[in-house]
């Protein structure tokens, strides 16, 4: 079949662009599957730009509803091509713990009080003793977290 002949086949079912700007995205930046590394940095600025500036209010209602329709195209896509290129690794709790400490500039003695002295502390982040659930349930608190955060999915 020619594309002569498909467009024709097609033609009933196409629904126009409406608007200047949301005609220039979808020519520019097709909602596509993203392959290369050039084309994500392109998507994740732009999505980047467009999530501000409607934050900020800056967007006329009509052309709202026309970027958020984009968004919701585009942003699977960059999200799949997130998942494949940047695999995540296993997190421990002890790497939460490690990152929590980092985060908010804490020292094994400011946690010493919640796991039971500054040596529980040492022997934890190295990997020589594990968190309790008591150990999970007062670090929780102190961070303002779900006690899932420290337990790594199997």
């Amino acid at each position: 079949m020619t594309t002569q002949a498909l467009e024709k086949k097609l033609r009933p079912y196409m629904e126009p662009v409406q608007g200047d700007f949301l005609r220039w995205l979808y020519l520019h930046l097709p909602p596509r599957p993203i392959t290369r590394r050039k084309s994500h940095a392109a998507y994740t600025q732009a999505v980047s730009l467009l999530l501000h500036e409607l934050e900020m209010g800056r967007v006329s209602p009509g052309d709202r509803r026309s970027i958020e329709g984009y968004l919701n195209a585009i942003v699977p896509f960059v999200e799949e091509y997130e998942k494949r290129r940047f695999r995540l690794k296993r997190i421990t709790p002890e790497d939460m713990l490690r990152f929590l400490m980092e985060q908010n500039h804490l020292s094994q003695y400011d946690l010493a009080g919640e796991l039971g002295g500054q040596p529980v502390v040492s022997h934890i982040l190295r990997g020589e003793r594990k968190l309790t659930r008591e150990h999970i349930e007062r670090l929780s608190r102190r961070f303002g977290l779900s006690p899932a955060a420290f337990y790594s999915a199997a």
